[in-house]
């Protein structure tokens, strides 16, 4: 996933996130909030990346667990990615801030898809799949 010095500093975030539940819960509470403000700017991505933060709770709670090591890495590491203000094209920049971020989400999306899919099946079985 370290393709430039942003995406390698995101991965190691990633690995440190990991190791704490508090961290990984921080993270994706911060993808939520981010991803609401973004909403119109992100559309469609907005989605995929809650997607990606419920599948990150999910795991880190312990509710799911069926996630490879090197999935988690991936997503959280585009995650992280997302939350970065600088980063490859600044978020600041109108217009283009977020499209290196869109990249990345896609790849990690492409990366992760099998598991994706996997996890949004299992939680179409839970009672309340709305729940974050």
């Amino acid at each position: 996933m370290a393709a430039n010095p942003f995406l390698k500093q995101a991965s190691g975030r990633a690995e440190r996130i990991l190791r704490s539940a508090t961290a990984s819960r921080w993270l994706a509470r911060a993808v939520f909030n981010r991803s609401d403000q973004l909403q119109q700017r992100l559309g469609e991505a907005a989605e995929q990346l809650k997607m990606l933060a419920r599948m990150l709770l999910d795991w880190t709670t312990g509710r799911y667990r069926q996630v490879p090591w090197a999935t988690l890495l991936t997503i959280t590491g585009a995650l992280v990615y997302f939350l970065m203000p600088l980063d490859a094209i600044p978020d600041p920049i109108i217009g283009l801030g977020l499209l290196d971020d869109m990249g990345v989400l896609a790849k990690a999306w492409q990366f992760a898809q099998q598991d994706i899919e996997r996890y949004q099946g299992w939680r179409d079985q839970q009672e309340d799949p709305e729940q974050p």
